[in-house]
């Protein structure tokens, strides 16, 4: 159904463009430093660290089976397809709600770009973002991945110079790398929102079935897209928060978005409107790679019996048909929905990633126990129990920041969002029992990776 036509770049864009680096370095550091203090890059060694133990569950299974459910193909892999239908369940919800959340991204923006020219409505920058978004995705997925990599690297320059012209100007202290004040329990805190701003990094493992050599180039994806995340994450944040200065860390908590606080104080006004635009196609980007990623894995689930065969086509191109509509209209739906409920677009955007968020840690739980569960035979045969120590630390980071969401339980909207995410993964144990009957058994293996696979295989 699928043809092998992505080379390795091609494949670590899709990790490159659903992480947003941009778009996480801009929003969610500030909530770190908050309960970090001035511990924000301590907070992202951990995490890249913790990270990359949940990954390595997703490359050593990318490894073995190449497949366009993500989660669900790789679990179906490991312990069957009730287990990766739920997981794959799980992680469309993140996919698909990237997407919204992106647009309201593009749309806060926008509009703060756009302003002193024009004064429009955040929502009607997001509409137009979507349409766009809308059009790409149902196009040559090599064309989506290619856009999406370009415009990730001009944002990701973009930040490296700011955040090298800070530093340069300022002695080199330690002190960001130590506990500091806000001791172990205000660095733990700091932890969750550091591990979720890597969520999206094992969006490639939905490009199994298009990737020329997708035993080598879906796994090296993945671990690439953590590296070089963790380590931008790393050095931005010791910017921002020398930037800032290291006794006044609040202001660096406080604010919306760091960078309209540094750019015009160390590079001026002009660079400011840069890095602003840097931030705006990031977010378009995000919503490209997660509507991509969704629409595969909708086919997926289609082609397989759970959902109506009709969503398993695709056009002319090689992409998705029907699965990209639905997914795309279900996005202005819920979009229009929430404009018309609360017409704030940086609220929207932290609710919707909460949401994807919730979503996305069950996968990675199930994702770490389908290791655990499938390697630990052999690694304990050939002697290597220390191949079990990662999906286990990567069970309880997940399990940590998922817990760490609900509990204490949060103020409204988002004592809400657990409820939601419980609501629809019932729903999906419905399908699932509803879809017995009518699923495919299909012979898992048949997407099993062979290691004499030409690398320069394209089917078709």
């Amino acid at each position: 159904m699928f043809k092998r036509k992505l080379n390795r770049v091609e494949t670590i864009a899709l990790s490159v463009a659903v992480i947003a680096m941009m778009v996480g370095i801009s929003l969610n550091t500030p909530f770190i430093a908050g309960t970090a203090g001035t511990a924000v890059p301590l907070v992202f060694v951990i995490s890249t660290v913790g990270v990359l133990c949940i990954a390595q569950a997703f490359v050593r299974l990318a490894g073995k089976v190449g497949h366009a459910g993500s989660v669900y193909g790789l679990i179906y892999y490991a312990q069957g397809r009730n287990y990766g239908f739920i997981a794959g369940w799980a992680i469309l919800l993140t996919y698909a709600v990237f997407v919204t959340a992106a647009l309201c991204g593009f749309g806060l923006f926008a509009s703060g770009l756009l302003d002193p020219i024009v004064k429009l409505p955040w929502a009607v920058y997001a509409t137009i973002c979507g349409l766009l978004v809308w059009f790409i995705t149902d196009r040559d997925i090599k064309l989506s991945t290619r856009l999406m990599l370009a415009i990730e690297l001009f944002s990701v320059a973009l930040v490296l110079v700011l955040s090298i012209i800070i530093v340069a100007g300022k002695p080199f202290t330690p002190v960001p790398f130590e506990i500091g004040a806000a001791g172990v329990s205000g660095l733990s805190a700091g932890l969750v929102f550091g591990v979720l701003t890597f969520i999206g990094f094992e969006a490639a493992s939905s490009l199994g079935e298009e990737a020329k050599n997708p035993m080598r180039d879906v796994p090296f994806a993945i671990i690439a897209t953590v590296l070089v995340a963790g380590a931008f994450f790393t050095f931005v944040s010791y910017a921002q928060t020398v930037g800032y200065g290291l006794d006044n860390i609040a202001k660096f908590a406080g604010a919306p978005a760091p960078f309209g606080d540094l750019a015009p104080q160390y590079a001026g006004a002009t660079m400011s409107t840069i890095i602003q635009f840097g931030a705006l196609v990031s977010t378009f980007a995000m919503a490209v790679g997660s509507a991509a990623a969704a629409a595969r894995l909708l086919v997926a689930l289609a082609r397989d019996g759970f959902l109506p065969s009709g969503l398993a086509s695709v056009n002319q191109y090689g992409s998705p048909r029907v699965s990209g509509n639905i997914i795309m209209i279900a996005n202005f739906v819920l979009l229009a929905a929430l404009v018309s409920w609360h017409n704030n677009a940086s609220d929207l955007y932290g609710y919707t990633g909460t949401v994807a968020t919730l979503a996305v840690l069950i996968a990675y739980g199930m994702m770490s126990i389908a290791s655990l569960i499938h390697f630990s035979k052999a690694d304990l045969a050939s002697g290597k129990p220390y191949m079990l120590a990662p999906p286990v630390i990567g069970l309880i980071i997940a399990g940590y920041a998922l817990f760490a969401n609900v509990y204490p339980v949060p103020a409204f909207p988002f004592n809400v969002f657990p409820y939601i995410v419980l609501a629809y993964m019932m729903v999906g144990v419905g399908v699932l029992f509803a879809a017995r009957r009518g699923a495919v058994d299909i012979d898992i293996s048949q997407y099993a990776i062979s290691k004499d696979m030409q690398v320069n295989e394209a089917q078709g």
